[in-house]
């Protein structure tokens, strides 16, 4: 079964993701990339970030200490 079309908060999330970022740094970047139109809330990104690890289409890892980094 193919897959649904994107979301605009996954598009952006995705290409958020150009480098390894924690979740605040998602946001920060889907902001900006959307010129200030997109602006993710805690559940809507970390909702979707869980889809993406299930699907496979994005890695979680440590950084720096961090346990939250996605890339």
């Amino acid at each position: 079964m193919p897959n649904p079309p994107l979301t605009e908060a996954v598009y952006y999330i995705l290409l958020s993701l150009t480098e390894p970022l924690h979740g605040y740094g998602i946001m920060q970047k889907a902001e900006q990339l959307s010129s200030g139109r997109v602006r993710l809330a805690a559940g809507t990104l970390y909702g979707a970030l869980n889809t993406l690890l299930e699907k496979g289409w994005i890695a979680a890892g440590a950084q720096e200490g961090r346990q939250d980094i996605f890339y």
